[in-house]
């Protein structure tokens, strides 16, 4: 369990990769905001997949859903490493992932009444919205100026449970 006084800071836990996760948190919740599709939830997460779906079904102050950034996986660039006395020095190529994940129309509570046309049609214009809204999250970010940046893959994901989504992975040279 966390305290306060265990809360460390971005650039303690890590100087170069600390910094442009929390920058890159904060852009995609203000650019998700901006542009009319706030989450309830949107944060910095940890895990080997993206987070459960514990937010899907909220609605709070005209959001909904939940969004997050998290580290997909690090890898060591290998070419023309120098090397110190005592420690190595790495560079990292990081991969980091920006999702969101909302509520989508389901079967009604009678288990016979199918999600309309209509109903699905605006579940995938809203997550379409939110695709290019992470990209411009990822885009637009001034936490990676300065920083080397790929883009990757742009998936969707479920529908499960009555939640769909979608993420976009970025590669960063930290």
């Amino acid at each position: 369990m966390t305290t306060p006084s265990d809360v460390l800071l971005p650039p303690d836990a890590d100087p170069r990769l600390g910094p442009v996760l929390s920058g890159l948190t904060a852009c995609l919740c203000a650019v998700l905001a901006d542009g009319g599709r706030p989450a309830c939830a949107c944060c910095l997460v940890w895990g080997a997949s993206p987070p459960a779906q514990d937010f899907c079904a909220c609605d709070c102050d005209g959001g909904h859903g939940q969004a997050w950034v998290r580290v997909v996986r690090q890898e060591p660039v290998t070419a023309n490493q120098d090397r110190r006395r005592r420690c190595q020095t790495w560079r990292m190529q990081t991969v980091i992932e920006l999702g969101v994940a909302r509520c989508v129309a389901v079967v009604a509570p009678d288990g016979q009444s199918a999600p309309t046309c209509e109903q699905r049609e605006a579940d995938v214009w809203g997550l379409v919205l939110d695709q290019r809204l992470l990209l411009e999250a990822a885009a637009c970010c001034d936490a990676l100026s300065g920083v080397q940046v790929w883009p990757g893959p742009v998936a969707p994901m479920g529908p499960q449970g009555g939640c769909a989504g979608v993420t976009v992975q970025i590669t960063v040279e930290v």
